[in-house]
C-alpha cells in the first residue's frame, strides 16, 4: 500500500532556497513589501490556491548579540531543549529554537521574584497585578528580552533558566500568491517587512526581516511546510463569479486564484478590490492587474487612501459599487475577504451588511440572515490576520 503521509510537514520542514527577491514598492520609503520566489525543486511538495505556507525564521545576528550581552554570557555554553532534550550550544538554541522577542509571563514574574532593588521591584509588582493588564501590555511593547534583562542587571539566571522560560520561535504563516500550476515547482509569497522604532532603537517582525533581509538567494537554508487552506479558494465550478477583497498583502491570495482561473479557463466573472496607500509606490502587482483588465478578465476597483486628502478605503469603494455588487452576490458570486482582521475585515463585513440591506430592500435581521446563509454556503469567506 502506497504512503500517502506527506513527505515533509511542520514537525519535519523541507529545507528551501529562496530563488528571487524583489522590492514591490518602488523604492517607497515608508514601506517595504517583497514579492519573494521560493524553489521547491525535488521536494515533491505540492499547494492548492488557497493555502499558505509556514516559514520557520531565524533570529537577526545583531539581535542575538545584544541577547548574549545582557544574559552576560559568551553564547558557547551548552543548553537543552526541555521538550526534546537534545542539547544545543546557547547561541544556536536562540537563534532558532528561542523567541527572544517577546517576554513569557513566566519569565516576567521570575524576574520580579528575583528583583533586589525595591525601587524596580515595586514598579513590576504593580505591572503585575491581574487589574494592570493593561499597563503591562505597554509596558513590554517592543521590548525584546535584551531590553529587559539589560534593564533589570540585578537579576541573576543560568543560560539554561531563561531557556526553559522562553515561548518557542514558532512558524508564520503567509498566503501562497501563486497557482502551482502556472509556476510549477515554486510557490510565491508577498511579504511586507515589519519595521518600527522602540525604546530608542529599530525593531523588526522576526520572519519579515528573515525572509525580506537576512536569508541569502540560491542557498538551502529555510524551512518551510504547507499549511492547507479550509474552504478559502477557487470555487469549485468555473462559470461562478468571483468578488474579491484584499488590501496590502491581502491581495496575495488573490493573484494565485486568478493565475489559477486563467489557467484553468474559469469562465467566471471576475473582480478585484484592491487597497494601498499610493498608486505610485504601493500598487503591489500592479501590471499584473491592469493587463487582466484590458483583457476584459478583470473588473478592478483600487483605493489609494493616501493620493488625496480623504482618506479612501475598499470599503468606501465597495459601497459606491453597491448596486452592482448586489447584483453579482445575488448571481451566486463568491465573496472572499483577505487582510487585517482588526480594521479592515470589520469594516467590509459591516459594508456588505449594508449593501445588502440597501440594495437588497431587507431589513437588518434579513440582511443578516442573508449574509448568515452566504457563509453557510461557503459563498462569504474570509482569511484574516
Amino acid at each position: 500500500m502506497k504512503d500517502s503521509t506527506p513527505k515533509y510537514s511542520r514537525l519535519s520542514p523541507f529545507i528551501a532556497t529562496i530563488k528571487h527577491r524583489e522590492d514591490l514598492c518602488r523604492t517607497c520609503p515608508e514601506k517595504n513589501t517583497h514579492h519573494i520566489i521560493i524553489d521547491l525543486k525535488n521536494s515533491g511538495l505540492t499547494y492548492e490556491v488557497g493555502d499558505c505556507l509556514g516559514v520557520y525564521p531565524v533570529n537577526d545576528p545583531i539581535l542575538l548579540d545584544r541577547t548574549l550581552v545582557a544574559m552576560k554570557v559568551s553564547g558557547d555554553e551548552t543548553v537543552e531543549d526541555k521538550k526534546t532534550g537534545e542539547a544545543y550550544p546557547l547561541r544556536e538554541y536562540l537563534r532558532i529554537k528561542g523567541n527572544i522577542t517577546d517576554i513569557s509571563r513566566k519569565l516576567f514574574k521570575e524576574i520580579v521574584a528575583r528583583q533586589s532593588n525595591a525601587e524596580k521591584k515595586e514598579k513590576l509588582e504593580f505591572l503585575l497585578a491581574k487589574e494592570n493588564g493593561t499597563a503591562l501590555k505597554e509596558y513590554l511593547y517592543g521590548k525584546h528580552l535584551w531590553d529587559v534583562l539589560s534593564y533589570h542587571h540585578e537579576v541573576e539566571f543560568t543560560p539554561q533558566e531563561i531557556c526553559d522560560m522562553l515561548m518557542p520561535l514558532l512558524p508564520r504563516f503567509y498566503s501562497i500568491a501563486s497557482s502551482q500550476g502556472v509556476v510549477n515547482d515554486e510557490v510565491h509569497l508577498t511579504v511586507k517587512l515589519l519595521s518600527y522604532e522602540a525604546h530608542g532603537h529599530p525593531r523588526q517582525g522576526v520572519c519579515t526581516h528573515y525572509l525580506c533581509n537576512l536569508a541569502p538567494e540560491e542557498e538551502p537554508i529555510v524551512p518551510i511546510f504547507v499549511q492547507p487552506h479550509k474552504g478559502f479558494t477557487v470555487p469549485e465550478a468555473s462559470h461562478v463569479p468571483i468578488i474579491m477583497v484584499g488590501p496590502g498583502t491581502g491581495v496575495a491570495p488573490f493573484r494565485a486564484f486568478m493565475q489559477e482561473r486563467i489557467a484553468t479557463g474559469a469562465v467566471g466573472k471576475n473582480w478585484l478590490f484592491f487597497g494601498e496607500w499610493r498608486r505610485e509606490h504601493n500598487f503591489l502587482y500592479q501590471d499584473f492587474w491592469l493587463d487582466l483588465e484590458n483583457q476584459g478578465k478583470l473588473r478592478l476597483d483600487v483605493a489609494f487612501s493616501r493620493d488625496q486628502d480623504e482618506k479612501i478605503y475598499v470599503q468606501h469603494l465597495l459601497a459606491d459599487r453597491g448596486k452592482d455588487v448586489f447584483q453579482w452576490i445575488n448571481e451566486g458570486a463568491h465573496f472572499y475577504v483577505c487582510g487585517d482582521a482588526k480594521y479592515m475585515a470589520k469594516d467590509v463585513d459591516t459594508a456588505l451588511h449594508d449593501i445588502v440591506r440597501i440594495h437588497g430592500g431587507f431589513s437588518e435581521e434579513e440582511a443578516k440572515a442573508y449574509i448568515k446563509q452566504m457563509r453557510k454556503d461557503k459563498r462569504y469567506l474570509r482569511d484574516v490576520y
